[in-house]
Formats: structure tokens, sequence, C-alpha cells
């Protein structure tokens, strides 16, 4: 039984079984089973990843292609990762990575096709990947009280983080997400922040609304307010439980 949220086996059509065997084995690295082995009865071979799970690529007279937004990611270990892409590159096999601005840090990942144009994608992460990162810019002056409205947020670029204030008080939201630390961003006309990567939200006191269980809220930054100044520290980032969620920083 594959775990929860994991495919037990990937049937995958190609046009060439040898050629693509020699992808799937030499150059994406899976490990071989054998051919004639499932319970299929066109050519087929079977390989195994590490986690377990199955790709059976079985030979077709004609090849349909993928729907839009369609591909299959293959986690890889840290270590291993270089030497796959080499050999990706090598092969030409790569895309360009329209997502490449949002990786965290610690994290790997590319897109990229086999030989009967499949979108596939690499990834792995070091252990900095799970670590929500403060943004390490000292003390920032974000600005006076006065110029934060009741009912704004406001993106400080310079600290990477929001300013949030309601009638009940201030928050310095990390704009870096809890899930797979991607940035956030704020969408006004939903009253809530967004991260593209894996569609996590997040009320505007950072609190989880998303679908992917375990997810904690946003980490906040320490707050001062000196002389009617917002002074935000950056280089520590508070993380919170949900019920922590639900407090702002009186004035």
């Amino acid at each position: 039984m594959s775990r929860p949220g994991h495919f037990h086996h990937l049937v995958v059509e190609v046009s060439d079984l040898a050629r693509s065997e020699g992808f799937y084995g030499e150059t994406l690295g899976l490990d071989p089973v054998g051919r004639g082995v499932w319970p299929e009865p066109a050519p087929h071979a079977v390989f195994r990843t590490s986690e377990s799970q199955y790709v059976v690529l079985v030979e077709v007279g004609q090849v349909k292609p993928d729907g839009p937004g369609v591909h299959t990611n293959f986690g890889l270990s840290f270590e291993d990762y270089p030497a796959v892409h080499a050999r990706l590159e090598a092969a030409g096999a790569l895309l360009s990575d329209h997502r490449d601005e949002q990786r965290t840090v610690g994290e790997l990942s590319t897109y990229l096709q086999d030989p009967d144009g499949h979108r596939l994608q690499i990834t792995s992460y070091s252990a900095d990947a799970f670590r929500v990162p403060a943004a390490g810019r000292g003390k920032i002056v974000a600005g006076r009280i006065d110029d934060f409205p009741v009912g704004s947020v406001t993106h400080i670029k310079e600290g990477k983080f929001f300013l949030v204030r309601t009638e009940e008080g201030v928050l310095a939201l990390n704009q870096v997400c809890t899930h797979m630390q991607c940035n956030v961003t704020y969408q006004p006309e939903h009253y809530r922040f967004y991260c593209a990567c894996h569609y996590s939200r997040f009320t505007r006191k950072g609190a989880y609304l998303g679908h992917i269980a375990g997810t904690p809220p946003l980490h906040t930054y320490p707050i001062e307010l000196v002389d009617g100044a917002v002074v935000v520290d950056t280089d520590v980032t508070c993380p919170r439980t949900p019920e922590e969620a639900e407090v702002m920083r009186p004035l």
C-alpha cells in the first residue's frame, strides 16, 4: 500500500519501449524491475522509484498527449539530484522552469520531458527547506504608525514582511509560506494571503485557511513602537500556534 498522497503505480504510454527504458532507467535513474512482469498484455517494462512506487512503460501505436498542466514529480535525495540533473541536461530533456523564482531556500527542482513529450519534474529538498527563514535585514523602520490606516496590509519589500493593522492592533508577518517556504502575496479582494506554489491561503492575521493538514500560521517578527515609528526586527522570525494566530499586538 502506498502512503497517503502517493501513487502506487503510474502507467506511461510510450512509442518506443527500448528508447524509453534507456531514458527512465539510465537517464532518470529509476530502478529496473523487468519486462513483461505486470498484468498488461501490451509490451511493457516496469521501473521502481526510491519510494517503492512503480512506473509501467506500455508501448502503444499512438501516444496520447498529456492534458494541460499535467506533470509527474519524482522526488530525489539532495545528494542524487545534481547527477540526475546533469544527465537530463546532457540528454536535452530539460524544459524552462517557469517557477524558478518561486523555489524555496534548500529546494532544487526543474521540469523536463521524456522522449514522447510527457512532462515530468524532479525535486529535492535539503533540511533548510523545512525551516522558515528570517529576512535577516536587522531592525527596520516600516514607517510611522499613522502611515498604516486601520484595515491596511502593506508589503515592506526591504524587510520581506507585511505590516498588517486592524482595530485590534498590528502584526509584522513574515512573507515566507509555512508549507514549503515559497513567498506569499496579499489578495486584497479576498482579504487573505495566497501562496501560488501549492495554493495555500492565510487570513490577514496569518492563520492557515488551506487544504494541507498541519500547515502552521505565518510567522511574525517582533514589533516596537518608538516615538510613533513602527520598528520591526527581521532577524527573529516567530512561529505561532493556531490559537496565537488570532492575537494582534495591541497599540
